[in-house]
């Protein structure tokens, strides 16, 4: 047999996959000595940042190689691999830059004792039979679950099957995220680009952090809203194709941000299928609505399915964008961090980012209706994009699905991918 003729395109693609394998490499390194740190808040974290940083600075290494030179044809493996290899190590770490995966285990815990997880605080006297240990570990116990029916679902499920199991969460999230990083690569072939641009997701820090080390029931949600941007461009289609409003309604249900998809899907989908999503998200939200819906109970109550959600609206004000800035404007309350829940002025904030938000949607919609398949495509992040600028509160394990959708965008990769560090 005779080998291949070496040409400028292959010599590029074999230059381009050693580069990639000396970063991947190099990022393995720094991943494998985390867990040697310890619990990743207090002094552990002053040694986690230069890692964090410099492993950042060799994800966009490699986003650049990539953007430089011709693909190899096993590229997508390799991506595939050093992702998988990248979250191993984490999993063995105690998930300390958030606590939210004691909420999970919480909920998971009531559960697996049929009482509905809307229907008690945390701290509520009624449920000291259920105490555990990590009970006190919950954050916000004066409220019950903020976590919506299908995400409750996986809770239940994981505890069931893994019982005060913090690691069997990690393990969770990480297997949701590798199969998001799949179908990004499902994606990209079917637009007729390189697989391999998944690395924009799969190599990101933020992202292999906040599921493999933070377990993250993000990783479900920007799983099921992946899947439902696949089947509707790869399935049949046909009108009654019912799959991709169904995943995205899943998606909803987990928690409420791919909804703000719709103004991109509905033009695509129709009525018929834009009713089924918003009968699919009725149906999940009623399943659990025994412990009532939250709306019109006082706001300290924080219990139903959206007491907690209310709360939340109300009161939580963290690492906001453009929002910030407004209301510091809008209020006149000088601060480097939020400005305090109940500060006039700060109401009035929220109204005009929820107006500029509805604005960006309707043009959104409006575009998408003029819009081909792959112009379409283009325009699935931008209301999440306009979302992460205009709500009050940001956490960085909130971009993952901004990050899923980086390779269809508008906008390039790399200096989007590196806004995500300074919002991390």
């Amino acid at each position: 047999m005779h080998s291949a003729p070496l040409t400028l395109r292959n010599l590029s693609g074999r230059v381009a996959i050693v580069a990639l394998t000396l970063c991947g490499l190099a990022s393995l390194a720094l991943w494998a000595s985390v867990p040697a740190l310890g619990p990743l808040r207090g002094p552990s974290l002053l040694g986690y940042l230069p890692r964090h940083f410099a492993l950042f600075a060799l994800y966009l290494a490699a986003l650049l190689i990539l953007s430089r030179q011709h693909p190899h044809p096993q590229t997508p493996i390799l991506v595939l691999a050093f992702a998988l290899l990248f979250r191993l190590p984490l999993l063995t770490t105690q998930p300390t830059l958030s606590d939210d995966v004691y909420r999970y285990l919480w909920d998971g815990n009531v559960q697996d004792a049929g009482v509905n997880p809307y229907a008690h605080r945390v701290d509520s006297p009624a449920l000291d039979e259920l105490a555990t240990p990590g009970r006190a570990l919950v954050n916000n116990p004066q409220m019950a679950s903020p976590y919506l029916p299908a995400a409750q679902i996986v809770f239940a499920v994981v505890y069931r099957l893994a019982p005060k199991s913090v690691m069997a969460f990690q393990i969770v999230a990480m297997l949701f995220d590798l199969t998001t990083g799949l179908l990004i690569m499902l994606l990209l072939r079917r637009f007729g680009r390189q697989p391999a641009w998944a690395i924009v997701y799969l190599w990101n820090p933020l992202v292999v952090v906040e599921f493999a080390h933070g377990a993250h029931i993000d990783s479900l949600m920007t799983l099921l809203m992946m899947a439902a941007l696949a089947s509707d461009l790869t399935g049949p289609l046909r009108e009654d194709t019912v799959r991709s409003p169904i995943l995205l309604a899943l998606a909803t249900l987990v928690k409420p941000i791919p909804v703000l998809l719709l103004p991109v899907l509905a033009p695509r989908w129709g009525w018929k299928r834009t009713a089924i999503y918003g009968l699919t998200v009725l149906v999940g939200l009623a399943a659990y609505s025994g412990a009532g819906w939250g709306l019109m109970t006082p706001l300290d109550a924080g219990t139903g399915l959206f007491g907690a959600t209310r709360l939340y609206l109300s009161r939580w004000n963290f690492n906001g964008g453009l929002y910030h800035w407004l209301e510091v404007w809008m209020t006149g309350y000088r601060t480097e961090g939020a400005v305090p829940p109940g500060t006039p002025g700060i109401e009035l904030a929220k109204a005009i980012c929820a107006g500029l938000l509805l604005v960006i949607l309707v043009i959104v919609f409006w575009r998408s209706k003029k819009s081909s398949t792959t112009e379409s495509a283009k325009l699935w992040i931008v209301p999440i994009f306009a979302y992460l600028l205009l709500t009050p509160t940001i956490h960085p394990w909130y971009l993952a699905p901004l990050i899923a959708l980086l390779p269809f965008s508008l906008f390039p990769c790399l200096p989007v991918s590196l806004s995500t560090l300074y919002l991390s």
